[in-house]
């Protein structure tokens, strides 16, 4: 029977559906009273219908009555009591903060105040303060003063807090304890106490009790004291010391800004005093630099640990070096009169940290001028060459008006070239000085010190060295530490470590454009190598700079043919300002014979050699040296003998018939000197002689005689060979002998032109070879006979 139902309801479901497709939509129809129960699904049966309690009126009602009871009693509850409490919670939890706090016109139990800061976490509503009482300040359980506020209007939880005020102290003593550990700490916090009023929602809510904690930065002793400037404007009446004046900032990191008026300080280095400044119209602003002028006098100091404690400080300004000093009040006067005690107090329990430096480089050395300068080179300390000066110049700028005399000055200096540190000067030892503070000049000398070159600098300062003495002006810089004694109003002191800077322009050697003139020529020797010839060479310096490095060898040429004539040795190069004339030896041996024969015939002539002058680096054992050596190339020229010595002073010529009919020969005897200052060696010669323009005969002969230095001798008997042929016999009978008959009654002195080649070797028979070509016109003795 279930089932049948089941597939007749289904069926019958199906013919309605499909029925249903044919008609037009219609709404379907709620049946409201479908909510009630209609089947009892427990028993399978239909249920009884009935309503829910929650729509029913009598329900409403009892909700109604109910309603009107609670809020009855709740809103009372709510104005009366809740309220006022959370009124008074949202006081007690707001948060006051303060961001300026301006104290001025102090006296002993008031100031006025100038107060900015604000309130947050204030509620949602917006409400007015009024403070209907003062404010209690107290500080580490001490009520400090009290002070009236102006109402503070709060919207979405802040509210800003702007008021000028007075501020009334209660507790003194506590009162300056606060101020003198205010000055010192870095925070500390107020307790603000009083009963306030305040209007929201519509209400005006009495009697809420205000307790806040207040916290604020303290002065923290102001530690960030900068010094602007520092000056000394002139010298204290009666030697008592000098004026100083110091533009300060201090820096105040609390809200809290004073009005200080006139306030005196003390001045102290490591236990130095040093003096008292003042500074007018004071002012402390709250969390930001105070300027600050502090005008006064530094003591003239007697004891010598001060007067070593002050150099350091005037040295250190100097330097730009910080040095800390201390500050200590005094006194402070806020109407320029009066004091106030609470504000003194904390004044004087204050100790200012002052850093005493410069903002800026003061640069007080500058413009140096080294007007001459030494260097001596030592092949046995390679690279550290003694360096002096007998006069330095330089002008000076010291920030300070006072009257300032320099006695004594060191200084530790660095030569600078093209970027590169080349060396450090350490001029250990005092040397006098004189200043002129006017025009800002002090002079003074370089003492013999050793000039360090650096071992990552050797390769430039060789350069260096090479420059200055090629060019005729150099440029380098040279940088350093001055130290100096100085007398002051404030004392005798030594300023050490004042840093210098400044460029140097140096006039150079110049070598390579001067001309070495040569005089004083002497041949004193000669091996089988060279000749040895001492000379003095001018080696001018048109610079203020002086070199001496020991000995050097440069190569000489000829400057017409370029050839090679041998060595210029000088055994001291001492190069100073002037023309230097210098002791040498010339080691004369060139590779060409021509040259070596044209260089001793024109020397002994009197004729001038042109010569050039060549270094390298092998010509100085110096390494410092060997650059410039390398570089030089100067000329010069070699002077003969002056005046011209004639070689042959007399002579004998004897003729016979058979000079007229026979072998034509003559014998001939003359007498020779020898010029130079060693040893001549004659192994030959071949001479032309001719008599008024007519050739007379050759002498052309090998013999060995030694002409000895300076000395002279007569040469053996010579055959003079005279020319074959009639045309001679002839110019003999019918000119020569016509012009001299005394020669056959004793002998007739006659001119002969002489040209003679020679062949020697000057030192002596071991000497260095050569051939002399010379002419000269000498009279000679000659005879005639007839036998």
């Amino acid at each position: 029977m279930s089932d049948s139902h089941d597939n007749l309801t289904e069926k019958q479901r199906r013919q309605t559906d499909s029925s249903n497709e044919n008609l037009p939509y219609q709404p379907e129809e709620v049946d409201y009273h479908d909510e009630k129960d209609v089947f009892d699904e427990e028993h399978g049966h239909a249920a009884e219908k009935r309503t829910r309690f929650y729509r029913t009126k009598r329900f409403w009602i009892r909700c109604i009555v109910i309603l009107v009871i609670v809020l009855a009693i709740f809103i009372p509850v709510l104005i009366v009591v809740i309220l006022p409490k959370l009124v008074q919670s949202i006081v007690s939890h707001s948060v006051m903060s303060m961001s300026q706090l301006n104290m001025t016109d102090a006296t002993e139990t008031s100031m006025k105040v100038s107060l900015t800061g604000g309130i947050s976490n204030a509620g949602i509503f917006p409400a007015t303060i009024d403070f209907p009482e003062p404010i209690i300040v107290s500080w580490e359980g001490h009520q400090l003063g009290s002070m009236s506020m102006s109402s503070v209007k709060a919207s979405g939880g802040k509210a800003s807090i702007v008021d000028a005020t007075s501020f009334t102290i209660i507790d003194k003593d506590a009162f300056a304890d606060f101020a003198e550990k205010m000055m010192s700490i870095e925070d500390f916090t107020w307790t603000l106490t009083s009963k306030v009023q305040v209007k929201a929602v519509g209400r005006t809510f009495k009697d809420v009790n205000l307790s806040k904690e207040l916290k604020m930065l303290g002065m923290n002793g102001f530690g960030k004291v900068t010094i602007d400037s520092f000056t000394m404007p002139g010298d204290a009446p009666n030697n008592t010391g000098a004026y100083v004046r110091l533009v300060t900032s201090m820096n105040n990191p609390s809200p809290i800004g004073m009005v200080l008026g006139t306030m005196v300080l003390d001045m102290f280095y490591e236990g130095t005093y040093l003096g008292q400044v003042t500074a007018k119209d004071a002012v402390l602003v709250g969390n930001s630099p105070s300027p600050l002028i502090l005008e006064g006098l530094l003591f003239r100091q007697t004891n010598q640990a001060d007067l070593d404690r002050v150099s350091v400080l005037m040295s250190n300004f100097l330097a730009g070096k910080v040095t800390m000093t201390t500050a200590k009040g005094v006194s402070v006067l806020p109407d320029g009169v009066n004091s106030v005690s609470w504000l003194s107090r904390g004044l004087l329990a204050l100790t200012l940290n002052v850093p005493l430096q410069t903002p800026t480089p003061l640069n007080v050395i500058r413009d140096i001028s080294i007007k001459d300068m030494s260097m001596v080179f030592n092949p046995a300390t390679p690279f550290a060459p003694t360096a002096s000066s007998n006069l330095v110049t330089a002008g000076f700028k010291l920030p300070f008006d006072i009257t300032v005399s320099m006695q004594n000055v060191s200084n530790v200096m660095s030569i600078v070239y093209k970027d590169k540190v080349l060396g450090d000067i350490d001029a250990a030892v005092w040397n006098e000085a004189l200043s002129d503070v006017p025009n800002g000049l002090i002079v003074f000398s370089l003492p013999p010190s050793p000039l360090i070159v650096k071992e990552d600098a050797q390769e430039e300062f060789s350069q260096f060295v090479a420059d200055l003495t090629v060019n005729p002006e150099q440029l380098f810089t040279v940088k350093g530490f001055a130290n100096a004694v100085s007398t002051t109003p404030v004392g005798t002191v030594k300023l050490t470590g004042i840093p210098f800077n400044s460029d140097v322009t140096m006039k150079g050697l110049d070598f390579n454009a001067i001309d070495a003139a040569v005089t004083n020529v002497v041949v004193t020797g000669g091996t089988v190598d060279h000749i040895v010839m001492n000379q003095t060479v001018a080696l001018p310096n048109p610079s203020t700079l002086s070199v001496s490095g020991g000995g050097a060898l440069l190569t000489v040429y000829d400057k017409v043919t370029d050839q090679y004539l041998g060595e210029l040795s000088i055994p001291e190069l001492n190069i100073v300002p002037g023309a230097n004339p210098t002791a040498t030896q010339f080691l004369f041996h060139p590779k060409n014979e021509t040259l070596r024969d044209q260089f001793l015939s024109e020397y002994l002539t009197g004729a001038v050699f042109p010569l050039k002058v060549v270094g390298s680096k092998d010509s100085t054992p110096i390494v410092e040296m060997q650059t410039a050596m390398s570089q030089v190339s100067l000329s010069s020229s070699a002077p003969g003998l002056s005046p011209p010595p004639n070689l042959v002073t007399s002579g004998t010529a004897v003729s016979g018939l058979g000079t007229l009919v026979g072998n034509r020969q003559t014998v001939t005897t003359v007498n020779m000197i020898n010029p130079l200052a060693t040893d001549l060696f004659i192994s030959g010669q071949v001479t032309h002689v001719s008599w008024n323009g007519n050739f007379f005969g050759t002498i052309d002969a090998k013999y060995e005689q030694t002409v000895p230095a300076n000395g002279e001798a007569a040469t053996p008997e010579l055959i003079l060979q005279h020319p074959a042929g009639l045309d001679f016999g002839l110019f003999l009978t019918t000119q020569f002998v016509v012009s001299y008959p005394l020669m056959a009654l004793g002998g007739a002195m006659v001119p002969f032109d002489l040209d003679v080649k020679m062949d020697v070797r000057v030192g002596g028979p071991n000497g260095y070879p050569a051939t002399i070509n010379y002419k000269q016109t000498q009279e000679i003795l000659t005879k005639m006979s007839l036998f």
